[in-house]
């Protein structure tokens, strides 16, 4: 007899098991939540350009960052043993 195969999206949760609260899922979702009630809002799309503006500022720091301490990581000499 031949088992039915799993969901994809029960496989995307697949694996261990997960603890504690979901905060950024629910970070997500509040955030989705309150930018789509931003819509009703006079010069709401004023307000979601600069959002958009600055989310991309913080994206291009973030890369930035991460490569300036790959940077780093790659100039510093390994460490000797541990003990």
């Amino acid at each position: 007899m031949s088992r039915r195969r799993p969901g994809r999206l029960w496989l995307f949760f697949y694996g261990r098991r997960r603890r504690g609260f979901p905060g950024l899922l629910v970070g997500v979702l509040v955030a989705a939540l309150l930018l789509g009630a931003l819509y009703g809002l006079p010069h709401a799309a004023d307000v979601s350009r600069l959002v958009l503006v600055g989310a991309v500022i913080l994206l291009a720091l973030l890369v930035v960052a991460s490569v300036a301490l790959v940077a780093i990581a790659a100039l510093r000499p390994p460490r000797r043993g541990r003990r």
